[in-house]
């Protein structure tokens, strides 16, 4: 059968639409939505990786004085760099 539509069948019966299920396409994290397939990732588990990210934050707080600290944010599910929090000098609390 040729029949295409958006619906996904369950092993117990239940369908749901493509886009609501809890897989995805092969590379992308359910967690964080990024691709590992169509992007080029940084991962907390590998060496070079952490190189590159701790030279990123060194460079980062050298050029911006007013940059108090940086933190780097992985995903809890692939381990992947999603994105840096940075504090300011005179940040309110």
């Amino acid at each position: 059968m040729g029949f295409k539509d958006n619906l996904r069948k369950s092993k117990d019966g239940y369908f749901t639409l493509k886009s609501k299920s809890k897989t995805a396409k092969k590379g992308v994290c359910l967690t964080c939505g990024q691709d590992s397939e169509t992007q080029e990732l940084l991962y907390e588990y590998k060496a070079n990786d952490m190189l590159l990210v701790r030279e990123h934050m060194e460079d980062h707080l050298t050029s911006y004085s007013n940059h108090k600290s940086i933190t780097p944010i992985w995903c809890k599910e692939c381990k992947a760099l999603i994105e840096y929090k940075i504090t300011l000098v005179n940040a309110k609390k």
